[in-house]
């Protein structure tokens, strides 16, 4: 325990009844109940006091260490309940309490970083809808281990020059879990729409879609661009063809075409198999390859159209057939996590 000043002037006080032992002797007769001086420590105090008149430490160089005290604490955490989501480098800069100490102060009483999730909003009717999917799903998984390889996953995103918000270091400071959501929305000037497909351990695409998609342009894309992908050497073909229910996608021709090529066995809005609404997170292109790929995009700063286009092929190239394995895996696992939540949400869950 460091000394007090009152402490060190007592020492200086008593330099003159004798050598530094005897000093040393006397004042720790007197505090018998803290931690014993050495004369060492009482010589090297007067020395201090002949050469600066004065009893007290030089002040440090750079940032004053910061002690996690109790009302130390009690300030941080009271910071980062009323800004959650703040960093630990903007609460060091505002308050001059260092990121060690900061950091000290959150580990020791059980506060996380825990991660943002979005998560789409569910209609009265949508966990039902959930639960008929996941119903007839996990049965065709039970009567087949391999039935989700012969599922056709398909969807389209849009990729913007100016980039996305990076949420991957967003983090929301608490001492459980709040299950923190936020909505989504992107909106930027230069754009590409772009189509994939996931069929087992094969990507499909990217597609580049100039301008708003139509049911015409989606009638064409299946047929001049996705059916002549399909054709294999070994003549294996899907076994379902999966899309959700955007406005082009639910086109008179375009249900009528994917009856007469997957017939029964498609899966979409009024299809044979019914998709069901706002379920971002049971389709393998939402919880993972359009994140994955918008991660290898913007990694770098985009010149232009053609440089965002050239980016998102080589982020698809990228991808390996074990890497699609797993994701189908993760696939099977977010029907029976949502089975078991009864169609609520389950990216807590995982």
């Amino acid at each position: 325990m460091p000394l007090s000043k009152e402490e060190r002037i007592e020492i200086i006080l008593l330099a003159g009844r004798g050598s530094c032992r005897q000093v040393a002797k006397e004042f720790n007769a007197t505090h018998a109940d803290q931690i014993q001086v050495t004369h060492d420590t009482v010589a090297k105090l007067i020395d201090k006091f002949k050469k600066t008149g004065s009893v007290e430490d030089k002040p440090r160089s750079g940032r004053p260490r910061t002690s996690t005290d109790e009302d130390t604490s009690t300030n941080v955490l009271a910071a980062f309940s009323k800004s959650p989501n703040k960093s630990i480098r903007r609460l060091s800069a505002e308050t001059g309490i260092s990121q060690a100490s900061v950091a000290r102060i959150l580990k020791e009483n059980k506060w996380h970083p825990y991660k943002l999730h979005m998560l789409q909003h569910l209609s009265e009717d949508d966990p039902d809808r959930r639960m008929e999917f996941c119903e007839w799903a996990i049965d065709q998984m039970d009567r087949d281990p391999t039935f989700s390889a012969g599922i056709l996953f398909t969807d389209e995103a849009n990729f913007y020059m100016n980039g996305e918000v990076n949420r991957q270091n967003l983090r929301y400071w608490s001492d459980v879990n709040p299950h923190w959501t936020s909505p989504s929305r992107m909106q930027g000037a230069q754009k590409l729409m772009v189509w994939c497909g996931i069929w087992d351990t094969r990507i499909l695409g990217p597609v580049f879609i100039e301008g708003n998609l139509t049911g015409e342009k989606y009638l064409n894309l299946l047929k001049e661009e996705v059916m002549p992908s399909l054709l294999t050497e070994d003549g294996k073909f899907p076994s379902f063809f999966q899309q959700d229910g955007a406005p082009p996608h639910f086109c008179v021709r375009v249900r009528q075409w994917l009856d007469q090529q997957f017939s029964g066995q498609w899966i979409g809005r009024r299809g044979p198999i019914e998709w069901p609404p706002r379920s971002p997170d049971l389709t393998p292109l939402d919880f993972y390859l359009w994140g994955h790929l918008k991660a290898l995009v913007y990694a770098v700063r985009l010149r232009d159209l053609e440089h965002l286009e050239d980016r998102i092929r080589a982020a698809c190239a990228q991808i390996t057939p074990n890497i699609l394995t797993q994701v189908r895996r993760d696939w099977e696992e977010r029907v029976r996590a949502c089975h078991l939540m009864e169609g609520a949400h389950i990216e807590h869950l995982l």
